[in-house]
């Protein structure tokens, strides 16, 4: 049924169930994992602007934060004798859902798999949802995990 499944992962427990999810639909589908994580640089475009952080330091420790995440997927979906292609996404100008939804479409994927937080409310209002922003943006299937 599908060939092609990616899961975009971050520190989330919603995350962790939907990568779990990924390769078990991976392994009944005989299908190529991609693991993907979106570091959304342009967060501290505000804040150092206004502020003494060293630019670059502050990116580099969000950039190795985000490869962290990247290879403990990895080596989940590995003990589960999954092999994986991962990739670490970075932009400075994209937004989290903008950088996933970009690479879902130049991947040729047919199945995005993504952690939902449930914000509800003001919250949601707030932080907005990149798993709703991706249901919108991606012309894919999207399986959205809840905890």
């Amino acid at each position: 049924m599908y060939n092609h499944i990616i899961v975009a992962v971050d520190d989330s427990a919603t995350s962790a169930i939907g990568l779990d999810k990924a390769i078990e639909l991976t392994r009944l589908n005989g299908a190529r994992l991609e693991i993907v994580h979106a570091v959304d640089e342009s967060v501290f475009a505000h804040i150092i602007g206004a502020s003494s952080v060293d630019r670059t330091a502050a990116l580099d420790a969000l950039v190795a934060e985000g490869q962290e995440c990247l290879d403990r997927a990895i080596a989940t979906a590995e003990e589960q004798g999954q092999h994986v292609e991962s990739h670490l996404l970075s932009s400075e100008t994209q937004h989290v859902a903008d950088q996933i939804a970009d690479h879902v479409a130049h991947t040729g994927a047919d199945l995005l798999v993504v952690g939902s937080h449930g914000r509800r409310g003001f919250q949601h209002l707030l932080l907005g949802s990149v798993a709703e922003k991706l249901m919108r943006k991606v012309s894919v299937s999207v399986l959205i995990v809840r905890d």
